[in-house]
């Protein structure tokens, strides 16, 4: 059988505070079409990193290796002067960024050179923007080909589902998606009109359920249509908008009286100097010109702007002063009012955007609003109903049902309209996995698949898989900490440590007749029926060294406290046998050497 996954000296970093930490070094493995390859080793030596790089999900830099898949690189290898090409570009366009906001502050007080100054920094981060495009070209191409192989040739199972799976989505929702990006749903029973159809029909339908299930703000919603509808029709818009400017007027009065005498304070200084600064700041503003211009009506619109804005002020040194109060005295009838202060205050906020909308309803011609309203529906809901896929195909659903039922989640009917918050950890696992494996890829890399399940779902779920590879002839790359799934699963096996591969084999000889002491010591530290009840179970002495300390030869001898000319040389890979491949170091491949067994 062909190499449908191979790996040669795969080298990557991450980059840390502390400086780059190498992540895997010189690690080598291949999957065979049809074959089940098993990954094991401690929490920390790289299995999953050696998974995500595969696809092309990982976060760290690959310094050197290969990754083919049917044949084909996975790992895109950008020259040095493309990368400092790229950093350069970011750079300028960062700094030509800096140079536009300082340009819009230098319009206030020269607008000549400002305007000159903004086109000037346009021009450069269009320039910046376009060269990145082309010279980022290459990269944008390989992403799409992993684009392509993710999903429909490649899926992986991830060890935390809640990582992979959207909080804000329905079971039945996030399964259907995947299904639809790599074209796997089966063909609708109804037309892709009927479903636009729905799909506008939809909006509707919540908006009917909505009143009927909370009926107060129901009324209220329709209440205040109606009331807008009622003085549209009557003509008096005008006689209701100077009704609500004369509130404002009066509390604008009182604000302008209030500021008159804080501007009187003595050691106030400084708020005299920003409020004509923030009203002549205000004024010059494109946002200030705009609304001159359409002030058309009579309405001191800006002025107001403007004068909300101080109420603001007021409001938030209103509550300011109303905790200050509360804290200095501490008496019970001052908390009382304190309190009621406080609720009427956090009603304040409600009320100035319930009093804008009003405003904005009325001033609006019933006509125009109308106008505006029924565009936005027939304009924006379409498109997030219809892709929002929030009502799907029966015959999606039913496919969405079976996939849940073959990985025995009880109840599918139910499940496909929970969230993943209302699952459990092992039903959040079931879905993953049916997500992953209704794709039918020719590769799937399950990172710990049984995780949080139970032996019965776990019995179930791995017959699962083996019934995909037999079926369906899909190679497994199957990372675990466990053992006995990995003797019952795999064909051969990868034993990994400190971000190397120490030892692979067929796993009949792998346990027969390992070689390394580190596969010697995993298999010691399983438990079996053989052993004395009750018995301390074997345990490997030591812990794996921190990355950033990890010595250039050995790394298993580092963890032993070993010393010599074993920690300073790195391990040749050799093949002892067919197929059976490990890291020669001496002391590690002799069993005589094992003191802590």
């Amino acid at each position: 059988m062909s190499d449908l996954l191979n790996i040669q000296n795969l080298r990557v970093h991450f980059d840390t505070l502390d400086g780059p930490v190498e992540a895997l070094h010189s690690v080598s493995l291949s999957v065979k079409e049809g074959e089940i390859m098993g990954v094991v080793g401690e929490s920390g030596c790289g299995k999953s990193v050696t998974s995500l790089v595969t696809i092309g999900l990982a976060s760290c830099d690959v310094d050197e290796g290969s990754i083919t898949f049917e044949g084909k690189e996975l790992i895109n290898e950008v020259p040095e002067v493309t990368s400092n090409a790229l950093s350069a570009l970011r750079a300028i366009t960062s700094i030509a960024g800096v140079c536009l906001i300082i340009s819009m502050l230098l319009l206030f007080n020269n607008p000549e050179l400002g305007e000159s100054a903004i086109v000037a920094s346009l021009l450069v981060i269009t320039a910046c923007i376009l060269l990145t495009f082309f010279v980022d070209a290459p990269n944008r191409q390989h992403e799409q080909f992993l684009r392509s192989i993710r999903g429909n040739k490649i899926s992986m199972i991830f060890q935390e589902p809640m990582t992979a799976l959207n909080p804000l989505y329905t079971v039945e929702k996030q399964v259907s998606e995947v299904l639809r990006q790599h074209i796997k749903l089966d063909a609708a029973e109804s037309s892709l009109g009927s479903r636009i159809g729905q799909a506008l029909v939809y909006p509707a339908t919540l908006l009917t359920n909505f009143v009927r299930n909370d009926k107060k703000a129901g009324s209220q919603l329709l209440g205040t249509f109606l009331f807008i509808f009622l003085i549209h029709q009557s003509g008096s818009s005008d006689l209701a908008l100077d009704f609500l400017i004369e509130p404002i007027k009066i509390l604008v009065a009182i604000a302008l009286e209030i500021l008159d005498i804080i501007l009187y304070i003595p050691g106030l200084i400084i708020i005299e100097l920003i409020i004509p600064s923030l009203i002549f700041l205000a004024e010059e503003t494109i946002l200030g010109k705009l609304v001159r211009f359409f002030d058309s009506e009579g309405y001191a619109i800006f002025e107001i702007i403007v004068l909300f804005f101080l109420l603001c002020i007021e409001y938030v040194a209103a509550r300011f002063l109303a905790f200050r109060v509360w804290a200095y005295f501490h008496l019970p009838r001052v908390s009382f009012l304190i309190d009621k202060l406080e609720i009427v205050l956090s009603k304040i906020p409600q009320i100035i955007v319930g009093y804008v909308v009003l405003f904005i309803l009325l001033w609006i011609p019933f006509g125009v609003l109308m106008t505006i309203i029924g565009t936005v529906a027939i304009l924006a809901i379409p498109p997030i109903q219809i892709s929002g896929f929030l009502r799907l195909d029966p015959a999606h659903s039913r496919q969405v049902v079976n996939i849940l039922r073959e990985v025995k989640i009880p109840n599918p009917e139910a499940v496909i309209k929970m969230y993943p918050h209302e699952l459990s950890g092992g039903m959040r696992q079931r879905v993953m996995i049916a997500m992953m494996m209704a794709c039918e890829p020719k590769l799937l890399i399950a990172d710990e698949p049984t995780t949080a399940l139970d032996v019965t779902i776990q019995a179930q779920i791995l017959k699962l898989m083996k019934d995909l590879r037999d079926k369906e002839k899909t190679s497994i790359m199957l990372i675990t900490h466990d053992l006995g799934v990995i003797a019952e699963m795999c064909d051969t096996v990868s034993v990994m440590y400190a971000g190397r591969v120490v030892e692979r084999a067929p796993v009949v000889e792998l346990f027969s007749d390992p070689k390394h002491a580190y596969t010697r010591g995993l298999i010691q530290c399983t438990p079996s029926l053989s052993s004395i009840p009750k018995s301390t179970l074997a345990t490997i002495p030591g812990q794996v060294a921190n990355p950033s300390e990890f010595v250039s030869g050995c790394r298993f001898c580092q963890r032993m406290d070993r010393t010599g000319d074993t920690l300073l040389q790195i391990p040749d890979y050799i093949e002892i046998s067919p197929e059976h491949w490990v890291e020669m170091c001496e002391i590690c491949i002799d069993p005589e050497q094992d003191k802590w067994e």
